[in-house]
């Protein structure tokens, strides 16, 4: 287990019974693919139930519910990896990365309720991704780009546990007002919406001062897309317009709900490589590693903040704070799946 997933497993409560979870359709952290090894099988909860996370010998990632459907045995705690199933501890009966349960010890026949509830997994861009709603899973392709590996690195950033329900969390990459504060942004920052329908949102954060050429060592002008509505991709750019170019630099900021009032913020980045790395192998690995430390200092600023913060009971809004946040919020809802998305 990672830090962050022992910390959880010390604040939720032993045996009790999950409380739904409020969320948005769409893609949600899971964990970095860094941290889950060719045979192995992990435990995670997310959306208030426990998974076993797993990848097969050949490479392929399920993520099952952990209660055995047969006789209750936990798949993540005594089950193990066997070329491509899950193989629960108890009575041997595998399953493969669908929750499909594929053998039973002895040739006997497979019930039709031999199923466990799974979730539509995908690996992109150094990340586990997990699929919440109704419907299939919607292609990821927001960051089609950071799949060609001969161009760009995918760098592991850290992951933190918040004690606060996922929207308030979530909102806080909209947050345009608290730059020059937690940012050191040299003054006030603007909000520019440039898509607002269904479930598309972005906007650009650029300073309100033209002759503002650097917000702590970045380009002034950042791009923000949510993939999800709690997936934000956000690149720097030296112009307000859309740079037509492949970014050089793309911040991942995810938030997933562990259980109400408990969730996960992450960052990871995609860095383009300076050359090819036949020629520039070290240097590619120097310049990926200078960057994530400019990025960590930079999402230092709101660890303990985003840790630590809570919903207010009514909503205090002043002229500094803007329209970003409210806009946000309406995207945020009416990403709802009709359940409320328990």
């Amino acid at each position: 287990m990672r830090p962050y997933e022992r910390e959880i497993h010390h604040l939720l409560p032993p045996g009790a019974d999950p409380e739904p979870v409020t969320a948005p359709t769409g893609w949600y952290f899971a964990r970095f693919s860094r941290d889950l090894r060719r045979g192995q099988v992990v435990p995670v909860t997310y959306m208030s139930y426990e998974y076993a996370l797993f990848r097969t010998d050949s490479g392929q990632v399920g993520m099952v519910e952990s209660q055995c459907c047969h006789m209750g045995a936990h798949l993540a705690r005594g089950g193990y990896v066997r070329e491509e199933s899950l193989t629960c501890g108890f009575h041997a009966w595998e399953f493969d990365v669908t929750g499909r349960c594929v053998k039973i010890p002895g040739g006997c026949r497979i019930p039709s309720r031999a199923v466990q509830r799974s979730l539509t997994v995908v690996e992109h861009s150094g990340c586990l991704w997990f699929w919440h709603g109704p419907g299939p899973a919607r292609p990821f392709t927001e960051l089609d780009h950071a799949q060609d590996r001969r161009r760009y690195l995918h760098v592991s950033g850290e992951v933190h546990v918040c004690r606060s329900d996922l929207l308030t969390v979530s909102e806080h990459v909209t947050d345009v007002a608290h730059w020059p504060c937690a940012h050191g942004a040299p003054g006030p920052m603007a909000y520019v919406p440039l898509r607002d329908e269904g479930r598309h949102f972005s906007f650009m954060i650029q300073p309100v001062d033209a002759n503002v050429t650097r917000v702590q060592r970045f380009r002034p002008y950042a791009r923000v897309t949510m993939a999800s509505p709690t997936l934000a991709l956000v690149t720097a750019q030296s112009q307000p317009q859309e740079d037509p170019r492949p970014p050089l630099l793309t911040v991942i900021a995810a938030v997933s709900p562990v259980g109400p009032g408990l969730t996960v913020a992450m960052w990871a980045v995609v860095v383009r490589k300076l050359g090819p790395d036949w020629l520039l192998w070290p240097v590619n690995r120097l310049w990926a590693a200078f960057l994530r430390r400019l990025v960590r200092r930079n999402a230092a600023s709101d660890v303990d903040v985003l840790r630590w913060r809570r919903p207010v009971a009514k909503d205090l809004w002043s002229a500094a704070d803007g329209p970003s946040v409210r806009a946000y919020r309406s995207f945020y809802r009416r990403n709802l799946p009709p359940d409320g998305g328990a």
